[in-house]
């Protein structure tokens, strides 16, 4: 009899090892999806950040390329926004008769 239940726990606790065991492969499985989920966004947002970085230098190149011609031709700038002024009034003019 002490024989028979020795078999039994043993088998119990062979069942609860291999469940366990399973439990620890689903979890060391969950645990590399994440670590390379977590690689893939960190490149993502790498990539990202360089992006902005180059649109800002981008658009800082082109801020001071624009300023430079304003100060070179001051005097078309005036003409156009002078131009761009009548037109309005005049549409509004036309708009309201």
């Amino acid at each position: 009899m002490s024989n028979s239940r020795y078999s039994q726990t043993e088998s119990n606790n062979d069942r609860k090892l291999e469940g366990l065991a399973n439990k620890l492969a689903t979890f060391r499985n969950i645990n590399q999806e994440i670590g390379d989920r977590a690689v893939s966004d960190s490149s993502v947002i790498n990539q990202m950040t360089d992006s902005l970085g180059s649109m800002f230098t981008d658009i800082k190149n082109s801020s001071s390329r624009l300023t430079r011609s304003l100060k070179a031709g001051n005097s078309i700038w005036r003409m156009v926004g002078l131009a761009l002024l009548i037109f309005f009034i005049l549409y509004t003019l036309f708009k309201l008769f």
